[in-house]
């Protein structure tokens, strides 16, 4: 008899583990990320040169207004807030050696209309992750 008077509380205990657990996981996806996957936006490299880019469908390309060179990645969404690049092209031969690489990239604030912040290392090198800013613009 003394099981069936904790019956009730297991449940009730249950039911907020689930309510809150779904709460956390309605929270997550409404981060604001999922505005980032297309679009048009502004960057500065380390070297403080204005990087275009343009996100379509499966595909990034950037382009390096100073030095005039373009590249071109494959994007892969591994979440809302998390995507890899590959570079699959450039017109630089000094970055061909790139090619088929993976980059990892997380978006750590997606801050309304503005931009994101984010980190983006390359997989499997010893390089520290470094945070950066990407501006979100409607024409170049």
């Amino acid at each position: 008899m003394k099981y069936f008077s904790l019956l009730p509380v297991i449940a009730l205990t249950m039911l907020i583990l689930f309510g809150s657990n779904e709460a956390y996981g309605q929270a997550k996806q409404d981060s604001g990320c999922k505005k980032y996957h297309t679009g048009k936006f502004l960057y500065t490299d380390s070297a403080n040169n204005l990087i275009r880019l343009h996100r379509k469908r499966k595909y990034q390309f950037e382009y390096n207004t100073v030095s005039g060179v373009w590249v071109n990645f494959r994007i892969t969404w591994k979440s809302d807030c998390e995507y890899e690049l590959q570079q699959v092209g450039t017109n630089s031969k000094a970055l061909r050696k790139f090619n088929h690489g993976v980059l990892g990239t997380v978006i750590t604030n997606a801050t309304a209309d503005e931009g994101y912040e984010y980190t983006c290392a390359c997989k499997g090198s010893e390089m520290p992750a470094e945070p950066d800013f990407m501006k979100k613009v409607h024409r170049f």
